[in-house]
């Protein structure tokens, strides 16, 4: 369980630290400040220099910029905390208890270290209390929905049930494997054409989800196609 509340720590901290940074972009915006020509990209924010920038260089409409500083004290103290949890996630890899899944796991493409552990540490690294991949699937949360009142059906491409954090991380791995997997990417053009682009990657989300079932449960490498 410890495990588990590590990984989810780490999400939070990831989302902590975009709301420091959304709040430190709208003081910028209301006390008028202008990015100089090296820091227009949007890539460019938060490396070394541009936090160095905020911490000397910028000028608020207020002689104090004590309030931006804190900010920047927030953003860096942040950076710390998920570089420090990261570390831990990367050692844990590496255990007894989880190295050969995961070593099975990150041959699936689109499946890093996040995704890997986390999936590992929310199944209890059990994957044989999943009797089929329909069972795996549902609890991912990615099985369509079909509401029949009698007089009306409806149905929709994913459901709200299952592992809310499972579902959206296989959701986001499925982006990067279509660019991997010559199979996943030709299925992933075939549903475009028939239905809306963030609909059709809900399809391969399923699929890959029951090829990472497959991977775990035979204990076999996955296969590029």
């Amino acid at each position: 369980m410890d495990d588990t509340n590590l990984i989810r720590l780490r999400q939070r901290f990831i989302m902590d630290l975009s709301r420091q940074k959304n709040r430190t972009k709208h003081l910028l915006y209301t006390q008028g400040v202008t990015y100089p020509e090296r820091f227009r990209n949007s890539k460019t924010h938060w490396s070394r220099n541009f936090m160095k920038w905020l911490r000397e260089e910028v000028e608020l409409l207020s002689e104090q910029k004590l309030s931006l500083l804190l900010l920047c004290d927030q953003v860096e103290n942040t950076r710390k905390a998920i570089l420090k949890v990261t570390r831990e996630i990367r050692r844990l890899s590496t255990t007894d208890r989880y190295k050969e899944n995961y070593d099975l796991l990150f041959t699936v493409p689109g499946l890093g270290l996040i995704t890997s552990m986390s999936m590992l540490t929310e199944l209890d690294n059990d994957i044989m209390r999943f009797p089929n991949e329909r069972s795996f699937v549902s609890m991912l949360g990615l099985i369509p929905t079909c509401h029949d009142s009698g007089e009306k059906k409806v149905s929709g491409e994913k459901t709200n049930r299952g592992n809310k954090h499972l579902g959206p991380l296989i959701v986001e791995a499925s982006w990067v494997a279509i660019y991997r997997d010559y199979q996943l990417g030709a299925y992933y053009s075939s549903c475009c054409q028939i239905m809306k682009p963030h609909k059709a990657i809900i399809k391969v989300a399923r699929k890959l989800a029951c090829r990472t079932y497959a991977v775990l449960k035979t204990k076999t490498k996955y296969e590029l196609s």
